[in-house]
């Protein structure tokens, strides 16, 4: 099975392509987004918490008291993955190619 190791987003009408120069970086890339894939889902959940109450019987579920840690941990894994982009774009190991 081959994976593509491309991704193609947009912004402000333009489009971009980042490529990993390497397989390390690759693997990084891959390991933050599902991070930050995983703390925006929790994130939104807790804001959906707030008009559905009924999710609050779920144990995977933030209770009240644990809403600020689901938040802190969102902006550590956005932190990571934006200060990743940045510091592997400087480094060489990707590249944003306009499109």
């Amino acid at each position: 099975m081959i994976m593509e190791s491309t991704v193609t987003t947009s912004a402000n009408g333009n489009s971009w392509e980042v490529i990993p120069a390497n397989t390390f970086a690759g693997v990084i890339l891959g390991v933050l987004f599902v991070y930050l894939f995983f703390r925006h889902f929790m994130f939104v959940l807790m804001f959906a918490d707030l008009i559905l109450g009924w999710l609050r019987k779920f144990n995977w579920f933030p209770k009240e008291g644990k809403r600020m840690k689901t938040f802190i941990h969102w902006i550590v894994a956005l932190t990571l993955f934006l200060g990743f982009l940045l510091l592997a774009g400087s480094a060489g190991w990707l590249e944003f190619i306009p499109q």
